[in-house]
């Protein structure tokens, strides 16, 4: 079973089930560290209107570039032909930039649950 994302924006943490905003916020090394936001919180940030944008998670400075909004349940068709045309190694490269935002996400949400996580063993 898959887990779903959670909206990174401090006292929100709502699940991202069908769009989100994803931002390129800073890197670390060669690495991106990249939020996931709700399009509530993105709309409630001003993300709906021209850049330049303030990521709500960490306070750096964007430019339209560095968002965009991301189908999180994509069509077969949109499948099917995203990345249709482009070299394995162009694929390779997106492959393990969205694996590696998975992984910082799940991270990310771990370590967020996991205070309660030992509060509810304490308490049983």
């Amino acid at each position: 079973m898959e887990q779903d994302l959670a909206c990174n924006v401090n006292k929100c943490g709502a699940q991202l089930t069908g769009q989100a905003l994803v931002t390129a916020c800073r890197s670390v090394g060669n690495s991106i560290l990249s939020h996931a936001i709700c399009m509530d919180c993105a709309s409630r940030h001003g993300f709906t209107s021209q850049g330049p944008y303030t990521c709500p998670v960490c306070r750096q400075p964007l430019n339209e570039s560095e968002t965009g909004r991301q189908l999180l349940r994509p069509s077969e068709e949109w499948k099917s032909v995203i990345l249709c045309g482009l070299s394995p190694t162009v694929v390779m490269e997106c492959a393990g930039r969205a694996l590696s935002f998975w992984s910082y996400q799940m991270t990310n949400q771990m370590s967020v649950l996991k205070p309660f996580f030992l509060l509810f063993i304490q308490l049983f």
